[in-house]
C-alpha cells in the first residue's frame, strides 16, 4: 500500500527545502555576476559549470543506489541493505577514478588545445578545470548518502542538510565578494570546492552516525557479484547523468565558438532557470520515487501505473503555476533578479520554460525504468538522442541560425526523450503508453497552450513591475488550477489528493 501520510509530509519537507535553495541560488547568480562581470562570468560558466549542472541531475544519478536499497528496505532485510550501500561506496570510487582519469586525459587536452582562450587566462581557466574536477568528485561520492536518506524516506534530514548547503553557498558567495582577488574566477571556484566538501562531509557524518544501513565496513571480497552487478548499473546511470551534463556542456561550447563568451554567460544564467525548475520538479518527484520503486519491486503494476499518472499530473501542475508567469513576463523577472543582465538572456529563458514543460513529465518514467532495472539499451538510446540534439545545434550553428534556433534543439530532444521512455515503460514494466499519448498528454498541452494565452492577455492589463508579476502569479495559479481540476484530474485522483491533505493536516 502507498504510505499517503508520508507522501504528503516528505513532499511538504521538500518544497521548504526547494524554496530556499532557490532563492540562494537566484541570489548569489546576482551576487557573482555583479563580482565577476560579463566577460569572467562567461568564461568561468565554459569550464566550471559542470558541477553545478552536475547537482541538478544528482537525484537521477541517486536512483541506481536507491534502487537496490529499496529492494533490501522492501524485504526487510537490514543487513543485505548494508551491504549494498557499502558495495554502493566502493562501486562510486570506482566511477571517480574513471572520471579523474579521461578528466585529466581527453578533457585536459580539450581544454588545453581546442578552446579559444586567451593567452592572459590560459593559467585561470587550467585551475578553474582542476578545482571544478575535485568539487564534482566530491558531489559523485555524495550520491550513495543521498539515496540512503531517499530510500530510507528520511526528508527532514535531507531537508535540512538542504538548508545548510544553502546557506553554504550564500555564505561563500558572501565571503568571496568581500575581497578583491586578482584571479576572481580562481577564488570563485576555490571558495565552491570549500562548500561542496562541508557538505559532503555533513552527508557523511549523519548517516554514518544515525543510519544504521550507512555503517561503513566495505568487504569487496565478499561481494564481488554484487559490486559487479551496482557497477554495472550504477555506471550506466552515471553515463546517463553525464549525457545530460555533456549536452549542456556542449551547447555552452558551441556557443562560446559560434557566439562569444557573453553570450556563453546568458547560456549559463538560463542554464539556472533550469536547475530552478528541476529542483521544483525534483522536490515532487523525490517524494513519489520511494513508492515507485517499492510498488515495482513487489509488481504492484496496477499501483505504479496510478502513481506515474499521478505524479505527471501533479508536476505539471507545479511547472505551469511557476513556469507560465516566467515566459510571460520575463523581462520583468530578469530585470527583478540581475541589475546587469547579458544579452540573449530573455530570449534563451523563453525557450528553457518550453523544454522544462515538455522535460518535467518525463521524471516519473525514469524512475520506473530505473525500478525495473533494464538501463544498458535505455542509456545508449537516450545518449544518441542528447548526441543527435548537439549536432542539430551544430548544424544550426554552422549554417548562420541565431543563438535561439540552435538553443531550440533542447526542445525537440527533450520531446523525443519524453515519447522514448513512455514507449519504454509500456514495455518494460506493463504500463500502457495509449492513456498517456492520446489523453493525458493532449489534454495537458491544451490546458498549457489556453493557460499561457490566457496570462498574456491578464498581463496586457496589468502594470509593468513587480507588483504586476505578483498579481500575474496569483491569477495564473487560480486559473491553472482550474483548468486542471476540469480536464485532466479525473475523480480518482481527486480523491487522492484529498486524501493526502487530509492525512497530513
Amino acid at each position: 500500500m502507498v504510505d499517503k501520510k508520508l507522501m504528503a509530509r516528505n513532499t511538504l519537507m521538500l518544497y521548504a527545502r526547494m524554496l530556499l535553495i532557490m532563492f540562494v541560488t537566484f541570489y548569489t547568480s546576482r551576487m557573482v555576476l555583479e563580482a565577476l562581470g560579463v566577460y569572467d562570468f562567461g568564461l568561468y560558466s565554459v569550464v566550471g559549470s559542470i558541477i553545478i549542472l552536475f547537482s541538478f541531475i544528482q537525484n537521477v544519478s541517486a536512483l541506481a543506489t536507491q534502487r537496490f536499497l529499496s529492494v533490501g528496505l522492501g524485504r526487510n532485510d537490514h543487513a543485505w541493505t548494508n551491504k549494498v550501500f557499502n558495495t554502493s561506496f566502493l562501486v562510486h570510487l570506482t566511477i571517480c577514478a574513471f572520471v579523474l582519469f579521461f578528466a585529466e586525459t581527453a578533457g585536459l587536452w580539450f581544454i588545453s588545445h581546442k578552446m579559444n582562450i586567451p593567452a592572459d587566462r590560459v593559467s585561470d581557466v587550467f585551475w578553474v578545470y582542476q578545482i571544478s574536477i575535485i568539487s564534482l568528485l566530491f558531489q559523485i561520492m555524495q550520491t550513495p548518502f543521498m539515496a540512503a536518506l531517499i530510500a530510507l524516506e528520511k526528508m527532514d534530514a535531507f531537508a535540512k542538510i538542504g538548508i545548510f548547503d544553502a546557506f553554504q553557498r550564500w555564505f561563500m558567495v558572501f565571503i568571496f565578494t568581500l575581497f578583491n582577488f586578482n584571479h576572481k574566477i580562481v577564488y570563485y571556484s576555490l571558495f565552491l570546492l570549500i562548500g561542496y566538501f562541508l557538505v559532503f562531509i555533513l552527508y557523511f557524518v549523519f548517516c554514518v552516525n544515525k543510519l544504521d544501513i550507512c555503517k561503513i565496513k566495505p568487504k569487496i571480497s565478499e561481494s564481488k557479484d554484487l559490486f559487479k552487478e551496482i557497477l554495472s548499473f550504477s555506471s550506466w546511470s552515471m553515463i546517463g547523468s553525464l549525457s545530460v551534463v555533456g549536452l549542456s556542456q556542449g551547447i555552452a561550447l558551441l556557443t562560446y565558438f559560434f557566439v562569444g563568451v557573453v553570450a556563453n554567460g546568458s547560456v549559463w544564467l538560463a542554464e539556472q532557470i533550469m536547475v530552478a525548475f528541476n529542483r521544483i520538479i525534483g522536490t515532487l518527484q523525490t517524494a513519489f520515487n520511494p513508492q515507485i520503486i517499492k510498488q515495482q519491486s513487489v509488481l504492484q503494476t496496477q499501483e505504479v501505473s496510478s502513481l506515474i499518472k499521478l505524479c505527471c499530473k501533479l508536476t505539471a501542475c507545479i511547472v505551469l503555476i511557476s513556469a507560465i508567469p516566467v515566459f510571460v513576463d520575463t523581462k520583468v523577472i530578469v530585470n527583478l533578479w540581475l541589475s546587469q543582465a547579458p544579452p540573449y538572456l530573455e530570449g534563451l529563458i523563453k525557450i528553457v520554460v518550453v523544454y522544462i514543460l515538455i522535460d518535467a513529465l518525463s521524471g516519473p518514467y525514469i524512475t520506473a525504468i530505473y525500478a525495473v532495472g533494464r538501463l544498458q539499451k535505455y542509456q545508449v538510446t537516450v545518449s544518441i538522442i542528447m548526441i543527435s540534439s548537439l549536432i542539430l545545434s551544430f548544424v544550426l550553428y554552422s549554417l548562420g541560425f541565431s543563438i535561439y534556433v540552435a538553443y531550440s534543439a533542447r526542445v525537440v530532444c527533450s520531446f523525443a526523450l519524453l515519447l522514448y521512455r513512455v514507449l519504454l515503460v509500456s514495455r518494460i514494466a506493463n504500463v500502457g503508453y495509449k492513456s498517456f499519448l492520446y489523453n493525458d498528454f493532449p489534454r495537458l498541452a491544451c490546458v498549457t497552450v489556453i493557460s499561457i494565452l490566457f496570462s498574456e492577455f491578464i498581463n496586457g492589463y496589468l502594470s509593468n513591475g513587480l507588483s504586476g508579476l505578483i498579481f500575474l502569479v496569483i491569477i495564473n495559479a487560480l486559473f491553472v488550477l482550474v483548468m486542471l481540476s476540469i480536464f485532466s484530474i479525473n475523480s480518482t485522483e481527486r480523491r487522492f489528493i484529498v486524501n493526502l491533505i487530509k492525512k497530513r493536516f
